[in-house]
């Protein structure tokens, strides 16, 4: 039943990647990492459609989440990049997969498989300690600031590619936020629901949860909006269940199994998954139809050089006799 939650939550956030990065990547360039930049998005019915489909995901995210572990659940969350690839190409650029394509994504789904048999992870306490989650929230919040802050001084595939690093560990978090939200609902639920609904407003996790949830979508958003989606989504799906796996682990007392051999084994498949996520993050279905050449936002006005620009000596006016 988790796997099956998980990888239903994985198609309906496919979907909703694809269609949100095609209403994002056509907004002006001085909208990026600007709240109007979501705010412009929210006229648009395609990035709509998208956004209700990130929700949909959220839901079958929170019900797997019921059930199973955070480092069970987000690992599988990394099919979502599967299928976002035959999304993106067939249903906007008419296309199909390739050989490369089918043997990348069977890499990542036998990495996944290995690394969950070797890993054997079980359900923690759901929830942290304060002291835990002070640190857990101190160490996220400055890698993603020197993400964002790298992101601003450069251009082309590694701008979008950090600003989805970012928003991946970000997700991370809102996904152990929703671990939390959901041990919280099962425990007091014994009580009746209304002592459930009590309890949900005042926890405080719902409220990060939406805190999280804004500053990744705007994360997300100026990614999508930096250049083509192979740029930015094999980032954020591969940093989701990094930070999540990190988090369950250290923060959330999810067990794993120990030992050389399962470490073995959880090396071998994360190893796999990556190798196909880098494969699959340069083929040409995740960018079918887009036009090669240069980045969609450039340097920022600060980076540009001041003064008046040389002419190139070929263009130069001839000297008067």
């Amino acid at each position: 039943m988790v796997v099956v939650l998980s990888l239903l939550a994985a198609l309906a956030f496919a979907f909703g990647a694809v269609l949100q990065q095609q209403a994002a990547s056509g907004q002006p360039a001085e909208r990026h990492m600007r709240p109007s930049l979501v705010l412009h998005l929210l006229r648009r019915p395609m990035w709509l459609a998208g956004i209700a489909m990130n929700g949909v995901g959220t839901l079958l995210q929170l019900a797997a989440l019921w059930h199973g572990s955070l480092v069970t659940v987000q690992p599988l969350l990394v099919c979502g990049l599967l299928f976002a690839l035959p999304l993106n190409a067939i249903l906007l650029h008419r296309r199909r997969p390739g050989v490369r394509e089918g043997l990348s994504a069977g890499a990542v789904c036998i990495g996944l498989t290995a690394f969950l048999l070797a890993t054997g992870p079980t359900p923690g306490r759901g929830t942290a300690s304060p002291l835990g989650w002070a640190v857990a929230l101190a160490c996220l919040a400055a890698a993603g600031l020197v993400l964002v802050a790298a992101a601003a001084r450069t251009s082309g595939p590694m701008r979008p590619g950090l600003l989805a690093t970012a928003a991946g560990m970000v997700n991370g978090l809102s996904a152990a936020f929703i671990k939390g939200i959901a041990h919280q609902v099962a425990a007091s639920l014994h009580a009746g629901l209304g002592a459930a609904v009590s309890g949900l407003a005042s926890n405080w996790e719902l409220y990060a949860f939406a805190g999280t949830l804004l500053v990744a979508t705007l994360l997300v958003q100026s990614a999508y909006q930096s250049g083509p989606i192979r740029w930015s989504l094999p980032a954020l799906t591969a940093a989701n269940p990094v930070a999540s796996v990190i988090l369950g682990a250290a923060v959330l007392s999810e067990r794993v199994n120990g030992g050389h051999l399962a470490l073995l084994g959880a090396v071998v498949g994360l190893t796999l998954v990556v190798a196909g996520i880098l494969a699959l993050s340069s083929s040409t279905l995740l960018g079918a139809g887009e036009p090669a050449g240069a980045p969609v936002i450039a340097p920022l006005a600060s980076e540009q050089p001041s003064g008046p620009v040389p002419i190139p000596l070929e263009h130069a006016p001839a000297p008067e006799e």
